[in-house]
């Protein structure tokens, strides 16, 4: 149902969820099913608008490559108005600095798959001891499309638009009271509220509820290790492409990578043996081949100077050092969280009042290490087979320097943990020390993998409705 200002003051919520994407709305599914009304509060409209937008504005400091404005969208269904629908569960190793396990959230993926319109089908397989190859499935869901209807007729599900959370009132370690902002300033109650709002606002406003409540403990990382998945052509070569297809032959869910470049793709990783032998972190490699003509010298010339630049740099200067090599090797993977990577508030507010973003990041050696890992794997596999010639780009060898052409995933700044001074959340998204606050995103990831980390959300978000459907049952 959607509400009105004045409409939402006529009742209490049992629970709130701020934010309307992917997080906000899975969860109000699950109490949808149990019956249990909540309300959402939105701080966009139904579609875009410049106004709701501005708000994602901020300052960046280090290498992240886009501005925070447009990698974000502030209207109902969030970003899946603009996101590739690429989707995969982490791995069970993803795991390991987390406060729960992946069998915790695997009951899950049943539903998640259901909200999110794909096939339960996530295969990988051995090639050799160091690598996989692995299966995506994409999603065609944008929410807005698939739930605006259901909500809109739901008896259990309320939605406010053009509605911001300003602030919080606390008595003792309970949320009181949430301040809105919207045609007017107004306040409601509620047993449990939920941030929702996405992997940069959820720290932002965490933050600014505690500017404004010494209830929340400033030892808190609040923003700390904020991580995304660098994006990035990595490497190129040379090859029998009628081998490599035998090679890499499987008949998983086919899958064009992220830029939809070239005639075949196989995505590869690393198995658990290759990150433990070689410290590094996950990854997913795709390898694409691109139809050339074998008659063409430009093309011959080209290709063999991927594999041995050294050969000549005369002859580059011959042709566009734009043109791609027959093979491609580009990568979306894993970055190392790091406490000095963190989101703080700006001296610049938002329309409403808040402090807008103030993002820090920096890319380590590790990050890097484990791309330049990764193309001499597959390119050892290569040889070991008799497939071709594999050669690094420049670009990943000097973290100072490299850009990644990506910027979207947003994960950590308000991680899930046992302990209170390196985590923000407990294993069930709680705050802690504080009662009835709770986070959900991809924010509370302590780490977070390679895959894309929509599928990961909504099975948390589910796990999070069970929880508090338990929670409702004590009061």
């Amino acid at each position: 149902m959607i509400l009105k200002d004045d409409e939402i003051l006529k009742k209490k919520f049992q629970i709130v969820i701020c934010g309307s994407g992917p997080a906000g709305i899975s969860l109000a599914l699950e109490l949808e099913k149990k019956k249990i009304e909540c309300l959402i509060i939105e701080a966009g409209d139904e579609f875009y608008s410049e106004k709701a937008q501005s708000r994602y504005a901020g300052e960046v400091y280090g290498n992240f490559p886009e501005d925070l404005s447009v990698l974000r969208l502030s209207q109902f269904g969030g970003t899946t108005g603009h996101w590739g629908g690429t989707c995969r569960t982490l791995d069970d190793y993803d795991f390991q600095n987390w406060p729960i396990k992946k069998s915790e959230i695997d009951p899950f993926l049943d539903q998640s798959c259901k909200i999110l319109n794909i096939p339960k089908s996530f295969r990988e397989k051995n090639i050799s001891e160091n690598l996989k190859i692995i299966e995506f499935q994409e999603s065609e869901v944008r929410f807005y499309e698939k739930y605006y209807e259901h909500i809109k007729k739901s008896k259990f599900i309320n939605l406010v638009l053009n509605c911001i959370v300003f602030n919080i009132k606390m008595s003792g370690n309970t949320v009181t009271e949430l301040f809105l902002k919207s045609t007017k300033d107004i306040s409601i109650k509620t047993n449990f509220m939920v941030l929702a709002c996405g992997g940069i606002e959820n720290s932002r406003l965490l933050l600014w509820f505690r500017e404004n409540n010494k209830e929340i403990s400033k030892d808190l990382p609040i923003g700390n290790y904020w991580m995304e998945h660098p994006f990035k052509k990595i490497g190129s070569g040379v090859g029998n492409f009628k081998a490599i297809r035998k090679s890499f032959e499987n008949n998983f869910e086919s899958f064009e990578n992220f830029r939809n470049w070239g005639n075949f793709t196989v995505s590869i990783s690393p198995t658990q043996n290759l990150i433990n032998q070689k410290n590094i972190l996950n990854s997913a490699v795709f390898l694409t081949l691109h139809d050339r003509n074998n008659d063409s010298f430009k093309n011959n010339i080209k290709d063999l100077l991927c594999v041995a630049p050294s050969l000549s740099n005369n002859i580059l200067d011959l042709f566009n050092k734009d043109l791609l090599c027959g093979i491609t090797l580009s990568s979306s993977w894993e970055q190392n969280p790091q406490l000095e990577n963190k989101i703080t508030l700006s001296s610049s507010k938002d329309f409403s009042g808040i402090p807008l973003t103030k993002l820090n990041y920096q890319l380590s050696n590790l990050t890097l290490n484990t791309a330049n890992e990764m193309v001499k794997q597959i390119g050892n596999y290569f040889i070991e087979k008799d497939l071709g010639r594999l050669g690094a780009y420049k670009t990943i060898e000097n973290v100072s320097s490299f850009i990644s052409e990506a910027g979207y995933h947003h994960i950590g700044g308000t991680i899930m943990g046992n302990s209170k001074k390196s985590s923000v959340v407990d294993k069930n998204l709680k705050l802690h020390n504080i009662e009835n606050l709770y986070i959900c995103g991809s924010s509370v990831f302590p780490t977070g993998g390679h895959a894309n980390p929509t599928l990961s959300i909504v099975q948390l978000s589910l796990r999070l409705g069970e929880h508090l459907v338990k929670k409702l049952k004590t009061i």
